[in-house]
């Protein structure tokens, strides 16, 4: 039997085309691996098609349909890509109509009745599909009814069926590693990896409970450590391996195992990922950058307290403010991701999270050049409350599960501000926290000069943003001899300080240049009072740092960092408006 796998082009605003070291669908290699492992009989070929455009992407597949002729299609859908994976399905309904279409995915998991009503010759997968997949495939080769299979939904006819739910695969060392090589070459500098699957919590954002049912799942560390060295073996090229678990580091003794044997066995690369700010400590943080952790993105989304309550992530600022500054002690870089125009969001909230950034970003600096604005997904808590509340969606009208069949973008949370708020919104952020827009305006230098020491330090210890002219002003000052000297005295904070000054000095020079007389006199004017106002602000962030400590941010209590801050989501949860996902037992404990 021969089988074809694929992921379909994703949306064009989505799509990034030219991104040679673009992450890979583990979903689709684990299910060939699986499928070759316990299938052996079966003729797999697999296409990663998310990043090319739909000519491209039908171009190819029509192709791989008349040479390969595959007995059965599977498709991984998300919603950015549901549009061209259901113009493919339409095209092998009426060119292939024997041959058999599985669909998978976080979003056939969540509209699987939706699609199976649609399309009644296709069986969807809900949630994990490797187990679920293989026994398919066993009827399909038996010619045996298909309705034994657990964790799937189809039509028989008369009627849309959904089996008895899968259970989660609780030990995931079972599956054989994914088949990397479908997408690594020589070259490529950058693998994908999982080390976990599945997190306890439910932002009003997030759909991924669907699948993985609020559960977290581990693999063992010798067995995350075994597939990075078949990975590297493989390709010789890569240099980052990332991690793409939905919560890694909440599970401190198991990220410590890990990182304990990938230095046991002395292997040399370099590691990406995601996080949350809790639990976080200082040996975890030592023993990461050990290992050869060079970089680990958060997601903040909000630096506002109302629409952080809102998010229900079981952080507080102070969680967040201890997690950067140990970071900040470290060589490992760190990303925190913004979301603009989540629920709750004014005009005040953006200017809270613009100070609440650069609070961190004179921590410990943040890189941003872009940032997102908050999007619809089914089966989030937001789509729930638009759905209710009707909101509308421009040229759709008020949004409803029929939307999801057109051709329509994901759409952006409109009900509290229009789409044209949300991007002036969006770009107000960027010119409070990012350095690029930094020397846009006289406002944008005013409002970010105060972190120059930040940026420095980041500068340097990145080879990143002010590295260059930082050597020009070395030159241009003699002052590499002064350099060299604190390296040796301790008093690199001394010439920070000094090298800010003079760093800074050349900025408004720069500035003063473009402005006329009369600007020039309330630039200066403006300039003297902001340095005031920054005297104080910087006096305010440094009482709140000297302050903290790991007992006054998670307290003494004999719990666990992960309970304490579920306790706080759920705490959240209950008085917010909330819909359950059907497949959870229990959304809040």
């Amino acid at each position: 039997m021969k089988i074809l796998l694929t992921c379909t082009s994703i949306d064009e605003r989505e799509r990034n085309e030219t991104d040679h070291d673009s992450h890979y669908p583990l979903g689709l290699a684990y299910l060939q691996s699986c499928v070759e492992k316990y299938k052996s009989f079966q003729e797999v070929e697999t296409h990663f098609l998310n990043n090319v455009c739909w000519d491209e992407c039908f171009n190819k597949l029509k192709n791989e349909m008349k040479n390969f002729n595959p007995d059965v299609v599977g498709i991984s859908i998300m919603t950015h890509s549901r549009v061209s994976s259901f113009r493919f399905i339409d095209y092998i309904i009426k060119e292939y109509p024997e041959v058999k279409i599985v669909l998978g995915g976080i979003h056939p998991t969540i509209m699987w009745e939706q699609i199976v009503n649609k399309y009644k010759n296709a069986v969807v997968v809900i949630g994990e599909g490797e187990i679920t997949f293989g026994e398919l495939l066993e009827c399909y080769e038996k010619n045996s009814p298909i309705g034994e299979v657990a964790g799937i939904a189809y039509h028989d006819g008369q009627k849309i069926v959904s089996t008895p739910e899968r259970d989660l695969i609780d030990n995931l060392d079972i599956l054989p590693f994914p088949k990397h090589d479908l997408f690594l070459f020589e070259g490529k500098t950058v693998a994908n990896l999982l080390t976990s699957r599945g997190c306890p919590f439910k932002c009003n954002f997030c759909v991924l409970d669907h699948v993985s049912l609020k559960k977290v799942r581990y693999r063992s560390a010798k067995n995350v450590a075994d597939e990075v060295e078949e990975i590297l073996k493989m390709c010789p090229s890569v240099r980052n391996i990332w991690l793409h678990d939905d919560a890694f580091m909440i599970n401190k003794k198991l990220t410590m195992e890990i990182c304990d044997e990938i230095i046991k066995r002395d292997i040399k690369t370099t590691f990406t990922c995601s996080a949350r700010f809790r639990p976080v400590s200082e040996e975890l943080v030592k023993k990461m950058e050990q290992a050869g952790f060079n970089h680990v993105l958060f997601g903040l989304e909000s630096g506002a307290d109302n629409v952080m309550r809102g998010m229900r992530k079981g952080i507080t600022k102070n969680h967040i403010r201890y997690a950067v500054s140990l970071f900040a002690k470290s060589n490992i870089k760190t990303t925190v991701f913004l979301i603009a125009g989540l629920p709750g969001e004014t005009k005040e909230t953006v200017k809270e999270t613009i100070n609440f950034v650069q609070e961190l970003q004179n921590i410990n600096y943040l890189f941003y050049d872009d940032i997102g604005v908050c999007a619809i997904y089914p089966g989030a808590e937001i789509y729930d409350i638009s759905k209710e509340s009707k909101m509308v969606v421009p040229g759709y009208g008020v949004i409803n599960d029929d939307y999801w069949l057109t051709d329509g973008d994901v759409p952006v949370y409109e009900l509290e501000n229009t789409h044209k708020q949300l991007l002036e919104w969006k770009e107000e952020i960027r010119d409070g926290v990012s350095f690029f827009r930094m020397m846009i305006s006289p406002k944008n230098f005013l409002q970010q000069r105060k972190i120059i020491p930040s940026i420095l330090s980041y500068s340097w210890k990145f080879n990143f943003l002010l590295k260059q002219p930082s050597i020009n002003i070395l030159a241009k000052y003699n002052l590499v001899d002064e350099v060299i000297y604190s390296f040796f005295t301790n008093e690199r904070e001394k010439l920070i300080e000094k090298f800010s000054t003079i760093v800074e000095s050349e900025m408004v020079e720069e500035i003063l240049k473009n402005l006329t007389n009369k600007e020039k006199k309330k630039f200066i004017n403006d300039y003297k009072q902001q340095r005031t106002i920054d005297k104080e602000v910087l006096s305010e962030w440094k009482d709140i740092i000297s302050n903290m400590s790991e007992n006054s941010i998670n307290g003494k209590s004999k719990e666990n960092d992960v309970e304490v801050a579920l306790k706080m989501a759920n705490v959240a949860a209950k008085t917010a408006h909330k819909k359950a996902n059907p497949r959870l037992k229990v959304i809040t404990r």
